[in-house]
């Protein structure tokens, strides 16, 4: 009976992960830990100031600046891998000289660890920076050595890890490692970790209810670096083309918080004469998400690399069609119902134009694309699946703890 009693017993799971509230990373684990809470789980969220904090370059944390409170903040300075000088010549060099960015993401591995070794599962959620990759592999050769499982989700590959290979080998120590696509598995893959403990889930996204909206504008998300993988040239000279043959459209871009190569981007939009199509915005969340969604015609990704997750998500519950290259992680999330170009400025526009004259109906698409985010995307839905996931680790954790308590 006492066994059957410790098999029952709800798991008790610690997350690490962004808790700051404009970033789209933050937003996927904060909804997914209200889902798993939903599902019974009780879920302790450990995290830590990182570059997009007003504190991160003190031993402080700009409360004002998480989610919420209901987490366990671990306040260390920012220690960027390329550092400037605008905060002075000494910090500067000290970085340069100590490598204080590696000293920084140790000690953080080391004190997530000291926060989470109380929960049954210990939930990695890798990004870069204070979630990158070396204070994971610190976190997890503490727990492999006390019999501590491990679950990590990889939304980004870190440039540490592409360096540094032998290291991608640690990862087959964690109980699973969770990637949002084939893409991300193939990748890790080619990295050096083992195929067979790498599962694909999906990347949930919050179910707005849908309002009648009359759509009149496009949108396109410039995510952390609009410059890098994002298709920006090729979508500005496309509105160059637009332009130039009479075709007005207005396009709203919005961006992550700290986004690199804003301004280079704001003033090539006034070169090119076509800042009067476009609206900047910064990160939208919640809400308004959904609203300026539902008030577009269509979601543009002309991405040739990174990750597509968050806008391809965001379009599909609200009903938005999906104009987009076939790269990263876009097809697995699309399929058949997306409208497909190559990312050059020439197809960007031929789809724009098509839809604009009429000659491609977009009726029914939209519907389409929420059916399959309502039966793929919702978070209740994954919180259920994984929920089922850490139950099973946690009741292997049961097992190996006691035989490793009899050794």
């Amino acid at each position: 009976m006492a066994n059957q009693a410790e098999q029952k017993k709800p798991v008790h799971l610690a997350y690490i992960g962004c808790w700051y509230k404009n970033d789209m990373y933050s937003h996927n684990c904060s909804n997914l830990v209200d889902s798993l809470r939903g599902a019974g789980m009780t879920v302790d969220v450990i995290t830590s100031n990182c570059r997009c904090f007003s504190s991160a370059q003190n031993f402080s944390v700009a409360k004002e600046e998480l989610i919420n409170e209901h987490c366990s903040p671990i306040a260390i300075p920012h220690a960027p891998r390329t550092p400037g000088k605008k905060h002075g010549s000494l910090k500067y060099w000290a970085v340069k000289i100590l490598r204080l960015d590696l000293v920084s993401a140790t000690a953080r591995g080391f004190l997530y660890y000291k926060r989470a070794r109380h929960a049954d599962v210990i939930h990695f959620d890798q990004v870069l920076e204070a979630f990158g990759c070396i204070p994971l592999f610190i976190l997890i050769s503490l727990a492999s050595r006390s019999g501590k499982k491990i679950v990590t989700t990889v939304h980004e590959i870190d440039p540490f890890q592409v360096r540094h290979k032998k290291f991608n080998r640690l990862y087959n120590n964690c109980a699973e490692v969770l990637a949002y696509s084939a893409n991300m598995k193939q990748q890790l893959v080619a990295l050096g970790v083992a195929a067979d403990n790498i599962k694909v889930i999906r990347y949930g996204a919050r179910i707005p209810e849908l309002v009648s909206k009359e759509r009149k504008q496009y949108i396109y998300f410039g995510g952390h670096n609009i410059a890098r993988g994002k298709g920006f040239a090729e979508l500005l000279d496309a509105l160059v083309t637009l332009k130039s043959s009479g075709l007005r459209i207005a396009l709203v871009i919005y961006v992550g918080y700290g986004c690199n190569g804003l301004e280079d981007a704001k003033q090539l939009a006034v070169r090119k004469n076509v800042d009067d199509m476009i609206q900047w915005q910064d990160f939208y969340s919640a809400d308004e998400l959904a609203n300026v969604y539902q008030r577009s015609k269509a979601c543009i990704i002309p991405f040739s690399g990174g990750s597509a997750r968050h806008p391809l998500t965001s379009a599909m519950v609200n009903a938005t069609p999906v104009i987009a290259t076939r790269a990263v992680d876009i097809p697995e999330y699309l399929g058949e119902l997306g409208i497909y170009m190559d990312g050059s400025a020439a197809s960007i526009a031929d789809v724009i134009t098509e839809i604009e004259s009429g000659r491609r109906d977009l009726n029914g698409l939209g519907e389409k694309l929420r059916a399959r985010a309502l039966a793929e995307l919702d978070y209740s839905k994954i919180a259920q699946d994984l929920s089922g996931e850490y139950s099973r680790i946690g009741s292997e954790q049961l097992v190996n703890l006691k035989g490793y308590a009899a050794a």
